[in-house]
Parts: C-alpha cells; structure tokens; sequence
C-alpha cells in the first residue's frame, strides 16, 4: 500500500470512528468502507487545494513592510 493509500485509509478509518462510535471497521461492509474511503480522498483533496490556494495568495501579496520606530 502507498503512502496516499494509507493516508485515505487512516482517514477513512478516523471518520468511520466518528460516525459509528460502537462500530468495529474491520466488521464494516466493502460498500461501507468504499464510502468513508471516497469521503477521505474528497478531504484530501480539499485539503490540498486549500494548501494550494493558500500558497498562491502568499506569493500574490505583497511583502510587509516593518515599521521601525521614530
């Protein structure tokens, strides 16, 4: 498994755990599973275009200027 599948499955895991608190994954259906998985990589990808977006802004600012003192 690569690293972005294990991160999809931790996630997928932690999201799981947060909705179905008496749950066991391992016990979970392949139909559930498939859907917290999807729900994990729509957070990953949201997450990286934030970054993304984030990234982009602080190269369009412009740079501060410190004020020294009189």
């Amino acid at each position: 498994m690569d690293q972005v599948e294990l991160e999809v499955e931790h996630i997928a895991r932690a999201f799981f755990a947060a909705r179905h608190e008496t749950g066991a994954w391992e016990n979970a259906s392949r139909t559930l599973k498939h859907e917290f998985r999807l729900y994990a990589r729509q957070a990953i990808h949201m997450l990286k275009k934030r970054q993304e977006q984030a990234q982009r802004i602080e190269r369009e600012a412009p740079p501060v200027r410190s004020l020294e003192p009189a």
